[in-house]
C-alpha cells in the first residue's frame, strides 16, 4: 500500500508485518466488526494481492472496502481486478444481505479507479485531503 497513488499526500511509510496485521484483525473484531479476506497466492506461497472487506454487525446492507492492494512483481496482470470479483461472489454467498460496498480511491489511483468502474461502482461522492507541514521545533 506505500506506492499507491495519492497525489501530493504523503503519508509516509507504513510497515506492515504478521503481528501488526493480526492486531488489526483483532481491534476490528473487538470492535463487532466482521473482516473478510480474498488473497492470491503465488506458486511459492507468498502473497500476490489481497483485498478486505470489513461489515458492522448484524446484517449490513452496507460494506466497507478496506485495503486492495497487488505486489508490484504481480501488477498488471488483473489480479486486482480478480480478488475483488472474488470478494463480491464472496459476499453474495455468505451475506446476501449486503447490497453495497462503499470504497473510496485517490483520484490520481487510475489503476484502482478502473477496476472498480468496471466492477460496476459508481461515483456516490467526493471528499478532499489537505496536508500540512509542520516544522520540527
Amino acid at each position: 500500500m506505500n506506492d499507491m497513488p495519492l497525489g501530493d499526500l504523503d503519508y509516509g511509510h507504513e510497515a506492515w508485518d504478521a503481528a501488526r496485521v493480526r492486531a488489526m484483525a483483532e481491534a476490528v473484531a473487538g470492535r463487532g466488526d466482521t473482516l473478510l479476506t480474498v488473497a492470491a497466492l503465488h506458486d511459492d506461497g507468498t502473497m500476490a494481492g489481497y483485498t478486505e472487506i470489513v461489515l458492522p454487525p448484524g446484517t449490513p446492507a452496507r460494506a466497507q472496502q478496506y485495503d486492495t492492494a497487488v505486489v508490484p512483481a504481480h501488477r498488471g496482470h488483473g489480479l486486482g481486478l480478480w480478488v475483488k470479483a472474488a470478494m463480491v461472489r464472496r459476499l453474495r454467498a455468505e451475506h446476501p444481505g449486503v447490497t453495497e460496498i462503499e470504497t473510496d480511491n485517490a483520484e490520481d489511483n487510475l489503476h484502482m479507479l478502473a477496476v472498480n468502474h468496471r466492477l460496476g461502482y459508481r461515483t456516490h461522492r467526493r471528499t478532499r485531503e489537505f496536508q500540512l507541514g509542520l516544522p520540527a521545533t
